[in-house]
């Protein structure tokens, strides 16, 4: 479910409807109303007291982090925004669990090598899954796999992943990535959807040879949400694989921020298909910039003044849109729904829906279905009845 708020100003709205869980009249309100058990007994870990400072300080600290990010330059602000965006899972946390989260480190660190080219091939090694902060962060936020697993494992048979695996996996800088590190893929496919006289259809554009750099295999839930996909010339020459959905197949695509949707693509760990969420991927992103401005400033500083690869870019565009949508994605799991923050003015609800020839034919074969089920039952009874 998605719900609009009109406003000028999207940012400052995000932020005053994140802060209203600072004040603790609203937190005892969000515990009673979400069932999360309120303990006054001074002697209890869960004290509703100690986990409103709790919520009520990391929310707060986390909105002077991001306000001094727009203050500072390149050479900290990752720093700021990892260290508010953690701020910011924390208050999440505990607001949702209802409960005291033990964090006791970052549950990850970074490896640089000396002659490291591309910030983007710093490796990512994690560890202390039980009381580690990324760790905590992803199971809160859905994604149940256990990175330790995969410390000496990386994606696609490399000794251990990077922060390249992760900036792959982001649909608002894919084009920066493509065209920054040119020997390498994102992972986002966008789709141009279409409406057409077949009904609503997804588009990927391939190359010359009517492929994409992946398999639909390597996309999970592809076959059960779309059926078989063709290949089609538009007017202007380009091919592009079709995607039908299926009827009942359900929704595997993403939006972006601008509103465009994607198709995540995997990353594979020998047989296994690993798919880390937006909000994840940009998290570890920022702890590894973050780290490498702190502890790595040999690298860092000449990255940030003397940069000619373009990957600096990348990073700026990075940060930016971190800052716009993690609080953002933050607030919606907060109140169980998706919140935009819009200028325009309230409009009806267009709820007219094309259907495909494709999807009447799976209608009307469903139908028949059931249809000749009903009539072997009557039939079975009048037979008894005689």
């Amino acid at each position: 479910m998605t719900k609009k708020i009109f406003t000028e100003e999207p940012e400052h709205e995000l932020w005053r409807n994140l802060l209203q869980y600072s004040y603790k009249s609203n937190i005892r309100r969000y515990f009673e109303e979400h069932g999360n058990p309120i303990i006054d007994d001074t002697q209890s870990e869960n004290n509703f007291d100690v986990l409103a400072n709790a919520i009520a300080g990391a929310l707060m600290q986390a909105d002077e982090y991001y306000k001094a990010s727009k203050m500072v330059s390149l050479h900290v602000e990752p720093l700021m925004l990892y260290y508010g965006t953690t701020n910011l899972l924390y208050a999440m946390s505990i607001l949702t669990k209802g409960r005291r989260v033990d964090i006791n480190n970052h549950g990850m660190k970074i490896e640089v090598d000396a002659d490291l080219e591309y910030m983007a091939d710093t490796k990512i090694k994690f560890f202390r899954t039980s009381d580690g902060g990324v760790h905590v962060f992803a199971k809160n936020l859905g994604f149940d796999k256990d990175l330790c697993k995969y410390a000496h494992n990386g994606p696609d048979g490399k000794e251990c992943w990077t922060l390249s695996d992760y900036l792959d996996s982001i649909a608002e800088i894919a084009d920066d990535f493509n065209r920054c590190y040119p020997e390498r893929k994102s992972h986002i496919l966008m789709l141009d959807v279409v409406n057409t006289a077949d009904g609503i259809v997804e588009k990927i554009q391939v190359n010359s040879e009517g492929t994409t750099e992946f398999s639909s295999s390597d996309i999970e839930g592809f076959s059960k949400a779309y059926l078989n996909p063709s290949l089609g010339t538009m007017r202007d020459g380009k091919k592009h694989l079709v995607l039908h959905h299926k009827i009942n197949g359900g929704k595997i695509e993403q939006t972006s921020y601008s509103g465009q949707p994607y198709l995540r693509v995997s990353h594979k760990v020998g047989k296994e298909l690993i798919t880390i969420p937006e909000e994840l991927n940009m998290y570890i992103a920022l702890f590894v910039l973050g780290n490498l401005c702190r502890y790595y400033p040999d690298k860092w500083y000449p990255f940030v003044t003397q940069d000619s690869t373009g990957e600096k870019l990348l990073v700026e565009k990075l940060l930016y849109f971190s800052r716009r949508m993690l609080p953002n994605i933050v607030l919606d799991r907060i109140v169980g729904e998706k919140i935009l923050f819009v200028s325009d003015k309230y409009v009806p609800d267009d709820r007219v829906r094309l259907v495909g020839d494709h999807e009447v034919k799976e209608i009307v074969k469903e139908e028949v279905s059931k249809q000749l089920q009903s009539q072997q039952i009557n039939n079975a009874i009048q037979i008894r009845k005689r």
